[in-house]
């Protein structure tokens, strides 16, 4: 993914979307948006496991349907009924990395989550 490209406002609007997994299992909520520092363009999701949950995971931009994230943005801004989905099992996104404490997601850090949640050798790997 990663080519979704966010105002602030609308990486704020993504605030309390509905998370789930590649087999439809709820993963959470979303809590915290990552944008790239040189182009805005979706990072990583930061996803709080369950409502009274204080434990937020690291969901790189890279495990997340685009197509499920595009009712939220821009012109085709809709209320938030549908849910953002992942290429991943939620059993897994919900064992992902926790986010770092800074609020500030460094390449290694993003290359780390995504290491954690994607085959070696897929498409989306980072690679090198």
């Amino acid at each position: 993914m990663g080519s979704v490209m966010l105002t602030a406002a609308e990486a704020a609007s993504l605030s309390g979307v509905d998370v789930v997994g590649s087999d439809g299992a709820a993963v959470g909520r979303v809590r915290d948006v990552y944008l790239g520092d040189r182009d805005g363009r979706i990072a990583a999701l930061g996803v709080t496991r369950g409502r009274l949950s204080t434990t937020t995971v690291l969901v790189p931009a890279a495990v997340v349907l685009e197509e499920t994230l595009r009712p939220h943005t821009g012109e085709h801004e809709q209320e938030h009924t549908a849910p953002i989905r992942l290429s991943v099992p939620a059993r897994a996104a919900r064992a992902a990395e926790q986010p770092p404490a800074t609020g500030h997601l460094s390449p290694a850090d993003l290359r780390r989550a995504e290491l954690a949640l994607l085959p070696e050798g897929s498409e989306e790997a980072p690679q090198g």
